[in-house]
């Protein structure tokens, strides 16, 4: 996700700063930065929680900070690409006096990749958050030589070398409690910035896909306390979010370890009955082994939960999962997608796919291309297979040319976009719920509204256009007149 929303994003929830106390009177001014997932985002909050409770003041804009931390993602090498440009670009633009933190998975993953960007002053990786404070008040103290660029200037808080970062292939050293642990799943102070917020309920990961880096710096899966969750989430609807977002590395996966049966639908039984009634929740990240009756039938009964459902499946071919290290069942995956729309007719199912896997056959690809076609899931994304140095995918045979990755991604988006299409064809007539995020007006003046409805999540999937005016961050009925291949059209009914 681009670098100007997500500093849009960490700028509306930026509030004012508490008092400072007599020991904090010049402090730095810290700004945050956040790239990459929703995951990240409510990661920059959770920095921002615990900087502000031990005194330190927040701008809206990194020019007026004094300190700025930039929470880095490593999640493909895109994103890395993207994560040094923006890097190089905030370094290259320090005012004088100013420090840059580099924070969160490419530190982690990619430390010595991040250390190398002239202007850089310090980085911080996954497993040190705690110590973010200690890093930011040395940063404003005039005493700390942070000006230099070279690895040897930087504030010596890298992790010793019995807990060095794994490869992505071993199992990550368990954290001291007290540690990094809990900074995961502590409860933070949220700060909505619009009608829509995300909430983590678990971070790591169980799995370990052939092509996935995110165990090797987030560890294994570690849910947060259920309690802190309905906090969380209270805390966020009295601040006017209709719209909250659960996610997780593995979101099916959550209260595994907390020894939980059915921890998901437990949860959701539980925020349905602690939040208003017109609030939605709507589930991320959900794999497809974790979704049994208990869940299908708690999304079917409670009207606050979306109907829809976000899968990452990856492939369709059993070979191609079976080298990904994923279950090779798609028969199974497809009897889920049949008790899901049985149980809720008009549920929005979204996936994600990788093309160009190791090995990948043109007969692998064409049952993928089968499985979409047969399946018609409402939202795909697709994913050219990134060579990721240190996975047991970049080590396999049969590694696939570029511009075939290129012609396949093309065949699965021109197939999928006429699949949405036909998905979306089916609500013109028919009166949907939108939540109203912006208000404008066409070349003629007529006023119009744009925002999604329960089949649409924040950013990744398509949008409502109405003609008529309803206030920002309501829930409003909207009769549809017009399916495009990704956006509804339609009026304020």
């Amino acid at each position: 996700l681009s670098l100007s929303g997500y500093n849009r994003g960490m700028s509306d929830i930026l509030s004012p700063s508490p008092p400072l106390s007599p020991k904090k009177l010049s402090v730095p001014k810290v700004g945050v930065v956040s790239l990459g997932c929703p995951k990240a985002l409510v990661d920059s909050e959770r920095i921002m929680t615990q900087l502000r409770s031990e005194g330190y003041q927040f701008t809206g804009t990194h020019d007026d900070a004094d300190v700025v931390i930039v929470n880095t993602c490593s999640f493909i090498a895109a994103a890395r690409d993207e994560t040094l440009g923006v890097l190089r670009e905030m370094a290259g633009g320090k005012s004088s006096g100013q420090r840059l933190i580099a924070a969160g998975c490419m530190a982690e993953s990619h430390g010595a990749l991040v250390g190398g960007v002239p202007g850089v002053d310090a980085i911080l990786s996954t497993r040190e958050w705690m110590k973010i404070g200690d890093l930011v008040e040395r940063a404003g103290s005039q005493g700390v030589g942070m000006s230099g660029a070279r690895a040897q200037n930087f504030i010596p808080l890298s992790l010793t070398a019995a807990s060095a970062t794994p490869t992505p292939n071993s199992q990550p050293p368990a954290p001291a409690d007290g540690s990094y642990a809990d900074w995961r799943t502590a409860p933070i102070r949220r700060h909505a910035g619009g009608p829509s917020a995300y909430l983590k309920i678990s971070d790591g990961c169980n799995l370990r896909c052939a092509f996935c880096t995110i165990p090797s710096f987030k560890g294994d899966m570690r849910s947060k306390a259920m309690g802190a969750i309905l906090g969380e989430a209270q805390e966020l609807a009295a601040q006017g979010v209709k719209e909250i977002v659960l996610v997780a590395q593995h979101l099916t996966d959550y209260g595994r370890d907390l020894r939980m049966q059915d921890g998901l639908a437990t949860l959701l039984d539980e925020l349905c009955q602690v939040l208003p009634a017109d609030v939605w929740l709507r589930l991320m990240y959900a794999y497809p082994h974790g979704i049994g009756e208990r869940l299908i039938a708690t999304m079917a009964a409670r009207p606050q939960i979306c109907a829809y459902l976000d899968m990452p499946l990856q492939h369709a071919h059993p070979d191609t999962l079976r080298r990904m290290r994923r279950p090779p069942d798609a028969d199974r995956t497809k009897g889920i997608i049949r008790d899901l729309r049985a149980a809720m007719p008009d549920i929005a199912l979204r996936s994600t796919f990788i093309v160009g896997f190791p090995g990948e056959t043109r007969a692998e690809f064409e049952a993928l291309k089968e499985f979409l076609l047969e399946v018609q899931l409402d939202r795909v994304g697709v994913f050219r297979y990134s060579q990721e140095p240190g996975t047991h995918a970049a080590t396999l045979p049969g590694q696939v040319r570029e511009r075939v990755i290129e012609r396949r991604w093309h065949e699965v988006m021109q197939l999928q976009q006429g699949v949405s299409l036909a998905r979306n064809q089916r609500w013109p007539g028919r009166t949907i719920p939108m939540l109203i995020e912006g208000q404008g007006e066409s070349d003629d003046g007529r006023p119009l509204v744009v925002g999604r409805s329960f089949r649409d999540a924040p950013e990744v999937d398509g949008q409502v256009f109405a003609w008529g005016v309803a206030p920002v961050g309501t829930i409003v009925p909207v009769r549809v007149t017009q399916a495009l291949e990704y956006d509804l059209w339609g009026e304020l009914a």
